[in-house]
C-alpha cells in the first residue's frame, strides 16, 4: 500500500482501495504541440489610378509653372537689358546725325552742283509713258474641265 502522509487534507488514495500509481512521464516519446499561430491581417491600400495620375498631372504642371516663371523672368531681364541697348542706341545716333549734319554746307553743295550742270527737280521735263496690261486668259476650273470631258465623252 502506499504511504500515508501526514497531512490531512491531501489525500493520495482513490476511490476504492488500490491507490494509483503514478508514472514519471517522458518528454523525449511524445511531440509537443505549439500553438498555432495566427495569421497577421494583411493590411491592404487601394489606390485609385486616377487619384495617381491626377497627382502626377498636378506635379508635372506645377514642375512647368516654375520653369516657366523663371524663363519669363529670363527673358523680361533681356527686355529690359534690350530696351536699354535701343536707348543707348538712340543718344548714339542722334550725335552721329548732329556730326554728319555739320559737316556739309547746303549752300555750297548746291553751287557746286549748278556748277556741274544740274538743274532743280521742277524745272526737269516730264514724258509720260502709258503701258496696257493685257488680260490673263483665266484657266477653266476643274469642275468645268470636267464638264468638258463628259461633254466629250457623249458627243
Amino acid at each position: 500500500m502506499a504511504r500515508e502522509t501526514e497531512v490531512r487534507y491531501i489525500s493520495y488514495y482513490m476511490v476504492g482501495s488500490a491507490a494509483c500509481q503514478v508514472e514519471p512521464f517522458d518528454y523525449r516519446k511524445k511531440e509537443v504541440k505549439l500553438p498555432k499561430q495566427r495569421k497577421k491581417k494583411r493590411i491592404v491600400l487601394y489606390v485609385d489610378p486616377m487619384a495617381v495620375l491626377g497627382i502626377v498631372v498636378a506635379f508635372t504642371m506645377f514642375v512647368l509653372m516654375i520653369v516657366g516663371i523663371v524663363r519669363l523672368n529670363g527673358l523680361t531681364q533681356d527686355a529690359q537689358r534690350m530696351g536699354d541697348y535701343a536707348a543707348t542706341l538712340q543718344v548714339q545716333n542722334e550725335a552721329l546725325r548732329q556730326t554728319y549734319e555739320a559737316g556739309f554746307n547746303l549752300e555750297e553743295i548746291r553751287q557746286i552742283a549748278e556748277a556741274r550742270g544740274m538743274i532743280p527737280a521742277e524745272q526737269a521735263q516730264h514724258v509720260s509713258i502709258r503701258v496696257s496690261v493685257p488680260q490673263e486668259v483665266q484657266e477653266p476650273t476643274a469642275w468645268e474641265s470636267f464638264l468638258t470631258f463628259l461633254t466629250g465623252l457623249f458627243a
